[in-house]
């Protein structure tokens, strides 16, 4: 079971980000409306063999909950072997990526490329599914190309395993970020399925995140990079599911304050100086929202100290008070 009933209400996911999805992140996404988090996805070959570079991404913090961890291989025995020890580490589900389109996983042979071998899939799945007690999900795409879907096909072979839910980003391998999204695929899969379906793909506001779960059915929604420097959107998501009415829009204060609270978390996490090394692509995010400027100030990338991360963002935002007046 998982620790949320997928039934009881539409889901918000954060989903897995590379270099993003650590514990001030997925902190900071739970209380502003996230039900349910991942950490980084990982190699289980990695794992088995101990790599620390892999074992580090598998940090949480004491009591984290509702959190799970992402998988990609190609191999069906690593692949349960690993999802074994993730699973005596504490974390709550399993999830196999099928979906990543980037060269360094598909030349693998993992994340989508498995979409074009149904059959080693489904021998994962299995594998996987008969070695844990906790839940296993799949995150696929539609297929590798638009030409020849495979969603449904590989829903029916994740509820056939014993997957407890499938999330699908709604375009295929080949068509990697591209502005277009085909959510009636999502429609489909929760029409073929039984299990719950999890819409992802194309979502950037609140008003995206209902429109697809209205215009889908499905049972939840995930989001990725639109969260990036703005975590108030699982908050807007949330209220918007919930309520039907818009949340107002988030005050300079409260982002300066979470974007401060962020960068104090990977700084306890990472230690001050790589902390803030790691932390200044999330201050260019930030700072756009604070700003309302599409550039980032070079500045910025300069900064070595949480000191002067505060001194930065009192001055930016001085001077768009100044602009303003």
């Amino acid at each position: 079971m998982m620790p949320v009933n997928l039934r009881s209400r539409p889901w918000v996911f954060a989903a897995p980000l590379a270099g993003v999805s650590d514990w001030p992140y997925r902190k900071i996404a739970k209380r502003y409306g996230a039900d349910y988090v991942f950490a980084e996805m990982i190699a289980a070959e990695g794992l088995i063999r101990n790599n620390l570079r892999t074992c580090e991404l598998l940090y949480r913090f004491e009591g984290e909950t509702n959190i799970g961890c992402q998988l990609f291989g190609n191999r069906p025995e690593a692949v349960a072997e690993a999802a074994e020890m993730v699973e005596g580490l504490g974390f709550d589900s399993i999830d196999f990526n099928c979906g990543c389109p980037v060269h360094k996983v598909v030349g693998k042979n993992g994340g989508a490329a498995l979409l074009k071998d149904l059959p080693l899939l489904e021998r994962i799945v299995t594998a996987t599914v008969k070695k844990i007690s906790i839940p296993f999900s799949i995150k696929m795409r539609t297929g590798w190309d638009s030409k020849h879907p495979t969603y449904l096909e590989v829903g029916r072979i994740a509820e056939g395993s014993g997957a407890a839910y499938i999330c699908l980003h709604a375009r295929a391998q080949t068509e990697f970020f591209s502005p277009e999204v085909h959510w009636e695929h999502i429609r489909q899969l929760k029409e073929t399925v039984s299990i719950p379906v999890i819409g992802n793909g194309g979502i950037k506001t609140a008003e995206d995140a209902l429109r697809m779960h209205n215009e889908t059915g499905c049972d939840g929604v995930m989001v990725a990079t639109a969260t990036l420097g703005n975590p108030f959107l699982f908050r807007e998501i949330r209220t918007l599911l919930d309520t039907g009415t818009p949340e107002p829009r988030v005050c300079n204060e409260e982002r300066i304050l979470t974007c401060l609270e962020h960068v104090r978390g990977i700084v306890e996490r990472f230690g001050e100086s790589a902390g803030i090394k790691r932390s200044r692509k999330l201050l260019g995010w930030y700072y756009r929202g604070i700003t309302g400027r599409k550039r980032v100030d070079p500045q910025l990338f300069q900064v070595n100290t949480y000191a002067e991360v505060e001194c930065y963002l009192a001055a930016a935002v001085e001077a768009t008070r100044e602009n303003a007046a």
